[in-house]
């Protein structure tokens, strides 16, 4: 029942190697790249979108 320190470290230490193997990361999946054209990227800033303002009695006006 009573083991030397010596061998208790050394079961630790065999039994702790055994769990870390077990516990290594999944493989990652890639990531997905995505190529935008300028025209998608513009569209997306929302650049090409109308601008409406506020003109006289409230109407909205095209800029």
């Amino acid at each position: 029942m009573n083991q030397t320190l010596r061998n208790q470290l050394k079961k630790w230490k065999n039994d702790r190697t055994v769990i870390e193997k077990e516990k290594k990361d999944p493989p990652k999946k890639p990531k997905r790249t995505e190529k935008l054209s300028t025209r998608d990227i513009m569209d997306l800033m929302g650049t090409n979108r109308q601008t409406l303002s506020r003109g006289k009695g409230g109407a909205y006006k095209q800029r």
